[in-house]
C-alpha cells in the first residue's frame, strides 16, 4: 500500500511538471547569477613572504651621492643614481631626510575607488587627479616560489577559476594577490595602458611599483599592460584602445632605440618573462661626455 501512494504521488508531479512545460513562461535568474562578484581578499598593506627558501635581502649596496644645496633643499631627483637604477635610496646613502626618491616609503598611495566595468569585470577609477611619473600604488600579495604557484594554478583550474592575480617578478619569484592584496589587484588590462608597472629595489628587497605614465584624470580608470602569459585557450581582450591588439597574449612591437654612443638599457617588467636590454654599437668615443638617451615617452641626461 504505502508504495503504491508513492507511485501515484510521482505520477501527480511529474502531470504538473509536464503541464507547466507546454505553456510558456518568462524566467529570470537571480543577480546572484548573472552578476558577477568581486572575489573575497584580505587587505594587506606589504608583501607576505610564504615559501621559506624566499627572504627579504639586505641592501645590495647601491648608493648616491647627493646632497642638499642652497638652490634646492630637496635631493634626488632625475639624476640621481639609485632613481636611474630603480633603487630606493637607502640608509647608505648621503641624501638624507629631504631625499625625493623613496616612493615606496614617503610617497602616499593615491585615492581610487573599485567599480563594475561593462566587461571587464571590477576595476579601478582614479579618485583624483594623478600626473605623469607619480606613484600610484604599491603591487602586493603573497610572494612564493614556483612550485608553490604551480600547485595554485591547478587548483584553481580544478575549481573553474577563470580570474588570476599572479606577477612573476624575477625567476623563483611570484607576487600572489589572489588571496592577500589591495586594490592593484583590480587594476585592468589596456593595450594602451595609463600606468606601468615598474620593479624597484627596496632596502635589498624587489618590490612592484604602478607608476603613472601619463596624466590621468579624476573618474579615469586605472590600466597598464599586462604583458600575459598565456595559460589557456586565448582570452579575448575588450580594452576597447585604438590599438587593441584584441588577444591577451599577443606582444606590442617595440620601435627600435635611437641612442648616441654605446649605451645599455634596461626594459621596463614584462609579467612572465625575463627583462629585455637593448645594446647598441657606436665607434665614437663618449667617456666625459654628456649624451641623452630615448626610451619612448621618457628622456634621461647622463
Amino acid at each position: 500500500m504505502p508504495t503504491m501512494e508513492k507511485n501515484s504521488e510521482q505520477t501527480e508531479i511529474q502531470s504538473a511538471f509536464d503541464e507547466l512545460a507546454k505553456q510558456p513562461a518568462d524566467f529570470e535568474l537571480p543577480d546572484s547569477f548573472t552578476k558577477t562578484k568581486p572575489m573575497e581578499y584580505k587587505f594587506i598593506k606589504r608583501n607576505i613572504y610564504i615559501s621559506k627558501k624566499l627572504k627579504r635581502r639586505i641592501d645590495d649596496g647601491i648608493f648616491c651621492s647627493c646632497t642638499p644645496s642652497p638652490e634646492s633643499p630637496n635631493v634626488c631627483g632625475i639624476d640621481c643614481h639609485c632613481g636611474v637604477l630603480l633603487a630606493c635610496c637607502s640608509s647608505a646613502c648621503k641624501c638624507g631626510s629631504s631625499c625625493l626618491n623613496k616612493p615606496f616609503q614617503r610617497r602616499r598611495m593615491k585615492k581610487m575607488k573599485l567599480v563594475q566595468t561593462e566587461k571587464c569585470g571590477s576595476g579601478i577609477v582614479a579618485a583624483e587627479d594623478i600626473k605623469r611619473g607619480e606613484f600610484v600604488i604599491e603591487y602586493v600579495g603573497e610572494v612564493i616560489d614556483d612550485e608553490t604557484c604551480e600547485e595554485r594554478l591547478w587548483k584553481m583550474k580544478h575549481r573553474g577559476d577563470s580570474n588570476f592575480y599572479l606577477c612573476e617578478v624575477e625567476r623563483d619569484t611570484v607576487i600572489d594577490a589572489t588571496y592577500k592584496g589591495n586594490k592593484s589587484r583590480f587594476i585592468n588590462h589596456s593595450c594602451c595602458p595609463n600606468t606601468d608597472m615598474q620593479k624597484w629595489i627596496v632596502g635589498g628587497e624587489t618590490r612592484v611599483g604602478i607608476f603613472a605614465s601619463k596624466d590621468i584624470r579624476k573618474g579615469e580608470e586605472l590600466t597598464y599592460d599586462y604583458r600575459f602569459v598565456q595559460y589557456g585557450p586565448d582570452q579575448e581582450c575588450h580594452c576597447g584602445a585604438v590599438g587593441c591588439r584584441r588577444k591577451l597574449g599577443v606582444q606590442p612591437t617595440k620601435p627600435k632605440m635611437s641612442v648616441k654612443c654605446q649605451v645599455y638599457q634596461n626594459g621596463g617588467l614584462q609579467i612572465g618573462s625575463s627583462q629585455a636590454v637593448a645594446r647598441s654599437k657606436y665607434s665614437k668615443v663618449c667617456i666625459g661626455e654628456v649624451i641623452r638617451i630615448k626610451h619612448l615617452e621618457n628622456v634621461w641626461a647622463y
